[in-house]
């Protein structure tokens, strides 16, 4: 549906990222090289940072649950709930260009980092009603026999779903050694603030069709039922009944929010001499994003009720559609621990990183229900250092 796109998609926004960065790139670069010209130090001024994480998205959001879904035998059937979960990982990358004066404490760097997810899910399941026992009993006629009527049709759940997820967090900062020696001589800390942009869409689709509740409604009958004669007589007759529902729903959700970010990094030496060291890096993060929650859903049931072998009635039919936008103020806590292998030049990290991101996502369906969003997961990362 035209209406549950975003207006700004994600990949422009990561387009316009990269952009930004390689433009950032080139300028620091050119600047490093300059600088390195007129005094020739060991000290890269310009830092180029590359890698990719692999993340646990947790946070959650609703499902759809229209109220078919309670007739349902969960003993029998998998709910099209539990279908509709979310991906629980997400893959991308990350990049940072950072670059520190000759004899300066301050540093600047801009940052990016990129996620997504999806998965999709089909689900069908029968179940084989058991057959019905039909009698009739003609006392002046001495007719008397039963016999097993098979279930004309059968019970079945049909699901299609499917998610999609991305985010991206972008940081300006600007940042100042502050060497507090905290964890030894060999050990260095920054202190850095700026800005933090953080987006986060998600877009979900359902399709369900249904006959959850066949089944053989019995009718007992003193005489013989018309057009027949009204004899006096015994019968009990099976009469199928069964409801066709079918069900689609839409829903696109998304949070941008800017605001003021504040960082500290640490590392101290384990091993290793000028050339080549093993360091154990740490930091934390704390930030709070103000921005804007939207809800787009849009879903519609369609219900037949059978009786016998015919639709008894016209379809029941219901659409709904339910936009929303809301200011919000959201605020974010990460950190990460790692190690590094650190030579003049060069840099590879491996570590574990999370980030909370509270109250950041509206994700109710036809009312507004906020969840946290949270990444937490392994990265690697290579850096390498030009000028000086």
């Amino acid at each position: 549906m035209s209406e549950l796109t975003n207006a700004r998609p994600v990949g422009e926004l990561f387009r316009w990222s990269l952009l930004a960065g390689a433009s950032a790139a080139v300028l620091l670069a050119a600047i490093g090289m300059s600088g390195a010209c007129a005094d020739e130090t060991d000290r890269p001024t310009v830092w180029i940072e590359l890698g990719g994480q692999l993340e646990r998205v947790d946070g959650g959001a609703g499902a759809f649950a229209p109220r078919f879904f309670s007739q349902i035998n969960t003993a029998t059937f998998t709910s099209p709930v539990e279908i509709q979960r979310l991906p629980r990982y997400a893959v991308g990358g990350e990049g940072r260009v950072s670059f520190q004066p000759e004899g300066s404490s301050l540093s600047f760097s801009v940052g990016v980092r990129y996620g997504r997810s999806n998965n999709s899910r089909k689900l069908h399941q029968e179940s084989q009603p058991g057959s019905a026992y039909e009698y009739l009993s003609v006392p002046l006629f001495n007719l008397h026999q039963g016999a097993y009527i098979p279930a004309p049709a059968k019970g079945f759940v049909s699901t299609v779903s499917r998610n999609d997820e991305s985010h991206v967090v972008m940081d300006f900062q600007v940042g100042k050694d502050v060497g507090l020696g905290l964890f030894g001589h060999h050990s260095e800390s920054n202190v850095s603030g700026g800005l933090r942009f953080a987006q986060f869409s998600s877009a979900s689709s359902v399709s369900v069709n249904a006959d959850p509740d066949f089944h053989f409604s019995y009718v007992h009958y003193s005489h013989l039922p018309p057009p027949l004669p009204p004899f006096p007589a015994n019968v009990d007759a099976a009469i199928p009944k069964w409801h066709i529902d079918n069900f689609k729903g839409e829903v696109a959700r998304s949070f941008r929010g800017l605001g003021p970010t504040v960082a500290w990094n640490s590392s101290a030496v384990i091993a290793g001499n000028q050339a080549e060291e093993l360091t154990f890096d740490f930091g934390a993060n704390l930030a709070v994003l103000f921005g804007r929650q939207k809800v787009q859903s849009h879903h519609a049931t369609t219900s037949v009720y059978h009786y016998r072998q015919s639709a008894s009635a016209p379809p029941d039919h219901h659409s709904y559609t339910y936009p929303r936008s809301r200011s919000v103020v959201v605020p974010n806590v990460g950190g990460f621990a790692g190690l590094s292998l650190e030579f003049p030049n060069a840099k590879i990290s491996f570590g574990y990183r999370a980030d909370m991101f509270f109250g950041a996502v509206d994700g109710g369906i036809d009312t507004r229900k906020t969840f946290d969003r949270a990444f937490f997961g392994p990265f690697a990362d290579f850096s390498i250092g030009l000028g000086g």
